[in-house]
């Protein structure tokens, strides 16, 4: 087992690439790139040929330039400080009271006649839909 273990290490320093400036530093953009919670750039750096890396590299220079139109445009819009100057609000007059009074209401009219207070409302309410409670002076 000891020997194994020998010749795995022995294997392994004759592989070994020697420690360069540009090896260390590409070591330690790989290391952020694998831990970077950015979507995109871990794919990238986990990536298994050039072209997949390429890819990945397109998708999220696309993302960036949208991101970055988006943003500014949404910025420019904001910092115009748009007013709005006319407003038109449609009122009519309309006669009091204005009530709406459903045909497919749940409530009975012979129950709510029972009621004095509900009784005169409706007085009122027919009172006034036919004219006769206004007086010409």
């Amino acid at each position: 087992m000891d020997k194994i273990v020998e010749d795995m290490e022995k294997e392994a320093e004759k592989n070994k690439e020697p420690d360069t400036k540009w090896r260390k530093m590409r070591e330690a953009i790989r290391d952020w790139a694998d831990s970077s919670s950015c979507h995109g750039i871990p794919h990238m750096a986990q990536a298994s040929t050039c072209l997949a890396a390429v890819l990945w590299s397109v998708i999220l220079a696309f993302c960036a330039v949208g991101f970055v139109f988006l943003f500014t445009d949404t910025l420019r819009q904001y910092l115009r400080f748009d007013k709005v100057v006319e407003l038109n609000l449609g009122l009519e007059s309309s006669m009091f009271p204005s009530i709406t009074f459903c045909n497919v209401n749940p409530y009975k009219r012979s129950k709510i006649e029972m009621v004095p207070a509900l009784k005169a409302l409706m007085d009122v309410y027919e009172l006034s839909a036919s004219g006769s409670l206004y007086t010409e002076s």
